[in-house]
């Protein structure tokens, strides 16, 4: 049976709103995703300090809940908590990129390929993102939502 989604463009859209001094410094910047056919978007309670929680796996081919690297377009991770920060891994086979999230904050990437370095040095290599990890550092339960899109 043929598939009958339609695929779609996601469109991401990132304002900035400051005015200082009286001169306004407004910054709009609009990414437009095409051929999206796969949306998911879902909510995790990160509970407490101690424990990694794998959140998200890419792996070649899509796969129950594991979704296909190379069809992958967009992710968005989101703190939902009004309080306590969050620490998001996005790691690879070779590398593991950590984001701080603090309360109502995100972190996201358009692209499945990531790089990092053990010094204070420029990144010359990516590799393929395999895994999104939360890390929750307070003993309180972190609500942390979700996005995923790909083709």
């Amino acid at each position: 049976m043929a598939s009958t989604v339609a695929a779609a463009a996601l469109t991401v859209t990132i304002t900035e709103q400051i005015t200082l001094n009286g001169t306004t410094y407004d910054q709009n910047v609009v990414k437009a995703i095409s051929g999206i056919g796969n949306y998911t978007k879902s909510i995790h309670t990160v509970t407490g300090s101690g424990v990694a929680h794998n959140i998200a796996e890419f792996v070649p081919v899509a796969s129950g809940s594991k979704y296909a690297v190379e069809d992958l377009r967009y992710v968005r991770v989101t703190n939902l908590d009004d309080t306590d920060r969050v620490i998001v891994s996005f790691s690879s086979t070779s590398a593991s990129a950590g984001l701080e999230c603090k309360p109502k904050s995100s972190a996201v990437l358009f692209d499945k390929r990531l790089g990092a370095a053990t010094s204070k040095s420029p990144i010359s290599t990516t590799s393929t993102l395999d895994t999104v990890y939360l890390y929750n550092p307070t003993s309180s339960g972190i609500d942390v939502e979700l996005v995923v899109a790909t083709i």
